[in-house]
């Protein structure tokens, strides 16, 4: 594709990107449609990879695949209050580099400024 800007003429190429069809995702007016990933891009794996998946069939034995996934699906979410914690400490810890900071450039006023937000977080 030619192309101009401010006068210069160049040629762009756009990239090709080979796709690779993925699980069926839904249907669309009677034809099944499915994901699809770059190929340089592995596919997401479920439940953990290929050791998961091997310890999840010895486990399952006699039961069908739907109740095996069903079994194996447990998400975590973290709560309000370890969201909290971990957020103060990302806080405290870059105050702590800013300080080290004016400490190595002898920013005295900057350093004091620190100090009293220092204080205020309770780091």
């Amino acid at each position: 594709m030619k192309l101009t800007y401010r006068g210069s003429n160049y040629e762009y190429d756009i990239p090709t990107v080979d796709m690779v069809e993925g699980e069926v995702a839904g249907k669309y007016r009677g034809q099944n449609w499915n994901y699809r990933y770059p190929r340089h891009i592995p596919n997401p794996k479920k439940y953990g990879g290929t050791n998961n998946t091997k310890k999840r069939d010895a486990q399952a034995g006699d039961r069908d695949v739907a109740a095996a996934r069903a079994s194996t699906t447990v998400e975590y979410y973290p709560t309000v209050v370890e969201v909290a914690q971990v957020h103060q400490a990302n806080i405290c810890n870059i105050l702590d580099r800013r300080k080290q900071a004016a400490k190595a450039k002898g920013d005295e006023t900057l350093l004091r400024l620190l100090e009293i937000e220092s204080r205020q977080m309770v780091c």
